[in-house]
Order: structure tokens, then C-alpha cells, then sequence
């Protein structure tokens, strides 16, 4: 190998490992091979609706607006990248209430650019959209729970890698090397039948991305680290994959909205554990002192896990959903924008292997009022129904709260919410 190879090979791993002063901190490669999959598994309509040339250029050309746009270095682009009176980051998670009114314009100006005519525009709109949704779905810094320090701690590099960087740079290890999104026979779903509904679904989505991009950071640093990079490719493929369905979900959504074609909207509600609640503050007595709460699931007082099964004979489903949780205990959601379910309905009661001393009161609360607060229930009692009307609130801040008649009866006091769903306003 001469010299001039030898310094290009060391200057490509460089900017890949350490990275770049530049503001890619997620998908590099990643952008074009998830848009590109999303796309081709549009309904044959919206790829004829739109056109071969415009949705290329959305893979291509406008995938990475908010990249050029970055630190002020395209001010062109400033109508397609800066939201009018809401300060965010379109590479991030933000809060509800900001990711709604952001998802709101998005959805807006692809959809009136297109009924004006304008597809071009449309689609840029739609590439700083995507992009927004692609960068949380990476294993990248977007979506660490951890910071680059303390995953070091975790994971120290062996020495001759103290160098490169895990999670910074363009991509950091994220993104490199030669990975390919599976084939599949995709066919997107539909996120809403309104535009506040899938604004709603869209802001819901995004952080479950994030959540999933973090649980291949771990075992994709170890085998960058320990191993030969094998395994890592394989969790680079697969957040890829799971990012790319929910981007095909995305462009298909909003096409259809654009398109005056929602007609296949699944109908009833929402199950709420598909949903991320708000982060935990609040903590409770043993067993759930480290967890909070479980989901689908419920733990004994020795901690043992068992299904969402009401005490008083009231066995139920073995696939019941739900909420295992201890008492005095609160799993709280903020929706936005609000207004899109009206209705909160679960089954509530003591789980099967709650203490005879155990005695818990269930109430759901929407925006600080008391909807329904149900007696305090024993062992004794049957599993009690509840059927709420949610307000219809441009933010809805909902919780689930379980009270225990005595909070020192921890191991006693074991809850269980069980199928709870919202339903769709009419």
C-alpha cells in the first residue's frame, strides 16, 4: 500500500469514528437508505399522485435540509426549516406541546403546497418532516439516554481506540461501514383521520424511535469496541428498518391527508400502553420502589412477574394489557395537541396476589380535575369499570393514580389497570 492510500484510509476512519465539527450527529448514510425504502413502498396512487422526479428528489436532494441549514449557513432555507414562533430542534425529541404545534405546520404546508400545485415545495417540507423523524430513530446521540462520558465508563474503549468517539461526529459509530435495510412487503399505515390526530400519533411515534434506537447502543459500542463489527452492522440494519416503516407510515399519512384519502383509517381507539408515559418522578414502596410500574404485566411482593389477573376470582385473559403498578403510585401522559380522544376506559382492581391488607383507590385526572375516584377496593371486591369522558383542551395532561388507604402496606397494595384505551372524538 503506498503512502497517499494509506494517509486516505486513516483520513476516512478519522471522520468516522472521531467526527466532524459539522452538526450531523445521527444518520449520515442512514437518511437516503431510509427514505428510499419508505418511498418505494408507497401505494402505486401516491408514487403516480406525486411523481417519480419529486419523490427522488425528496430521497436525495431534500433529505438533509436541516443539516445544510444548520448554525445560520443557509438562509434560504429558512422557510422550510424555522417554524413560525416555536423555537425546537428539528434533529430531537422536544415536549409535547412544541412537537405538536411543529407537526401541525409540517402536515400543513406539505398539504396546501400540494393542493396549490406546488409538489416541489411540498416536498421539502415533507424532507425536513422526515428528516425530524429519521434522526431520534438512529443509535446516535439523538437518542442516548446516556451522555458520551458515562457510556465510556460503561464501555471503556480498549487503547488503541481511546480516540473515536461512540456517539459524535457524523454518525459516530452509528453509521458506518456497510449495512442494508431488510426487504420487506411493507404497506404503510395510516396515523389519523385528522390533522390533529396524526400530528398526535406523529409526536407519540417519534419518541417511541428514540426509545428503540437506544436499545442497540449498548451491543453496537461493545462489538465497535470488542468485537469485529459484525454485530454491530446488524443493529445498524435493524434501527434502519424500524425507522424506516415509521417514515413510510409517515410520507403515506400525509399524502393521504394531502389526497383527500383517509378512507382506510383503522377505527376504534387507542390502547394506552402503546403509548410512552411522561418520565417517572414519583417513586412507591417495595416491590415497585426501582420501576414504578410495569406494562402488561404485574409483580408480587417477593417480585415475581405474573399477568394483569383481578383478585376475587376475576381471573380474566392471560394476554390482558395494561398496568401492574404499587401504591400511592402515578402514570401521567401529556397529549398534544389535545382533543382527539374523548373518552378514557379501563377496568381497574387488587391483583391476584395483593396482601389481605392491601386497600387501593383508583382515579383518573385530566388537566389537575378528578374524573372518577372509585372507593377503596380490597381483595373482596370485584374489578371496577370505568368509562370517563376526556375535555376536549388544546393540551390534555392525563393520570392514572392509585391511592393506598395505608401506604405502609406496600407488598400489599399491588394495582392493576387493566385494557385501558382512549377513544376517538367523534
Amino acid at each position: 500500500m503506498n503512502k497517499t492510500s494509506l494517509i486516505g484510509r486513516c483520513a476516512v476512519v478519522c471522520l468516522l469514528f472521531m467526527g466532524t465539527q459539522c452538526e450531523l450527529f445521527a444518520w449520515g448514510q442512514g437518511h437516503r437508505k431510509i427514505r428510499e425504502w419508505a418511498v418505494k413502498r408507497l401505494p402505486e396512487w401516491q408514487r403516480k399522485a406525486v411523481g417519480e422526479g419529486h419523490l427522488r428528489r425528496l430521497c436525495v436532494e431534500y433529505k438533509s435540509l436541516q443539516d445544510q441549514h444548520a448554525g445560520g449557513k443557509a438562509p434560504h432555507l429558512d422557510p422550510y426549516c424555522k417554524v413560525p414562533d416555536v423555537r425546537l430542534s428539528l434533529h430531537d425529541v422536544n415536549g409535547p406541546e412544541v412537537s405538536a404545534k411543529a407537526a401541525l405546520w409540517y402536515l400543513d404546508q406539505v398539504v396546501d403546497h400540494i393542493r396549490e400545485g406546488d409538489t416541489d415545495a411540498a416536498m421539502k417540507f415533507l424532507g425536513v418532516l422526515c428528516h425530524w423523524h429519521e434522526d431520534p430513530g438512529c443509535p446516535s446521540a439523538h437518542s442516548s439516554p446516556i451522555n458520551e462520558a458515562q457510556l465510556k465508563i460503561l464501555i471503556p474503549p480498549p487503547r488503541n481506540k481511546v480516540r473515536y468517539n461512540y456517539l459524535y461526529g457524523a454518525g459516530g459509530i452509528a453509521d458506518v461501514g456497510h449495512y442494508e435495510i431488510p426487504d420487506e412487503d411493507y404497506h404503510p399505515l395510516l396515523l389519523g383521520r385528522t390533522r390533529e390526530e396524526i400530528a398526535l400519533r406523529l409526536c407519540q411515534r417519534q419518541r417511541l424511535l428514540e426509545r428503540n434506537a437506544a436499545a442497540h447502543i449498548v451491543p453496537l459500542v461493545q462489538d465497535m469496541m470488542c468485537g469485529d463489527g459484525s454485530k454491530a452492522a446488524q443493529h445498524r440494519a435493524a434501527a434502519a428498518h424500524y425507522n424506516a416503516r415509521h417514515i413510510a407510515d409517515v410520507i403515506h399519512t400525509v399524502l393521504a391527508f394531502a389526497y383527500d384519502r383517509l378512507e382506510s383509517v383503522e377505527q376504534g381507539g387507542q390502547a394506552l400502553t402503546a403509548w410512552l408515559p411522561d418520565p417517572v418522578r414519583k417513586r412507591t414502596g417495595h416491590p415497585y420502589y426501582v420501576t414504578g410500574f410495569l406494562v402488561n404485566q404485574a409483580m408480587d411482593a417477593k417480585r415475581n412477574l405474573h399477568p394483569l389477573r383481578f383478585a376475587n376470582g376475576q381471573a380474566g385473559s392471560e394476554n390482558s394489557t395494561g398496568f401492574g403498578t404499587g401504591a400511592p403510585f402515578s402514570i401521567d401522559y401529556t397529549l398534544a395537541p389535545g382533543g382527539v380522544y374523548s373518552r378514557f376506559r379501563c377496568s381497574v382492581g387488587l391483583h391476584e396476589t395483593a396482601g389481605k391488607d392491601g386497600a387501593i383507590a383508583f382515579a383518573v385526572v385530566a388537566n389537575g380535575k378528578e374524573l372518577i375516584r372509585t372507593k377503596y377496593l380490597r381483595r373482596s371486591d370485584s374489578g371496577v369499570e370505568i368509562d370517563v369522558r376526556l375535555p376536549s383542551v388544546p393540551v390534555l395532561k392525563l393520570s392514572l393514580i392509585t391511592t393506598a388507604e395505608d401506604p405502609a402496606q406496600s407488598t400489599s397494595n399491588l394495582a392493576v389497570w387493566r385494557n385501558p384505551v382512549l377513544g376517538r372524538a367523534e
